[in-house]
């Protein structure tokens, strides 16, 4: 038997189970770890967690519970996408020097320094790692539409 939930004037229906793996997902974000908590066995957690996600009203029901969080965030579509394409279109060429040297943090364009994911100390002077520029890429084209590309 599925529970009816009103979201914003639509009616989205969800299995208990369904219920209870959004509730534990918007926790946790880990599909899996929401899929067990759920209910769902051991072995096809990963699996069913995964298809879960891929159900639109599962999806629905998620955005909804997540929007008024992400607003008092003032995370907003515009700010992901500017994000994703700050890591897109970043290169390993903003933060160094001609002399492979990092740039100190003064010459950094702060918007720049999110394409950043870790920099280490090391023996030989500091290692510079940005987030993954193909997998940004990716996403910003998801996004794009065959007349715009």
């Amino acid at each position: 038997m599925k529970k009816v939930f009103d979201i914003g004037g639509r009616e989205v229906r969800l299995t208990e189970k369904e219920f209870r793996f959004a509730e534990h997902y918007l926790c946790s974000f880990n599909a899996a770890e929401a899929a067990k908590e759920a209910g769902y066995s051991m072995n096809c957690a990963r699996q069913q967690g995964h298809e879960n996600l891929t159900k639109p009203y599962i999806k629905e029901y998620l955005q909804y519970r997540a929007k008024p969080h992400l607003e008092s965030l003032e995370v907003t579509q515009r700010r992901m996408i500017k994000e994703l394409a700050t890591i897109a279109f970043s290169n390993m060429g903003d933060f160094l020097n001609p002399d492979w040297s990092l740039k100190d943090l003064k010459q950094l364009d702060s918007e720049k320094t999110g394409a950043i994911k870790t920099v280490q100390n090391q023996a030989n002077g500091f290692g510079l790692q940005l987030y993954d520029k193909i997998r940004a890429l990716e996403m910003l084209l998801g996004l794009v539409t065959n007349d715009e590309a």
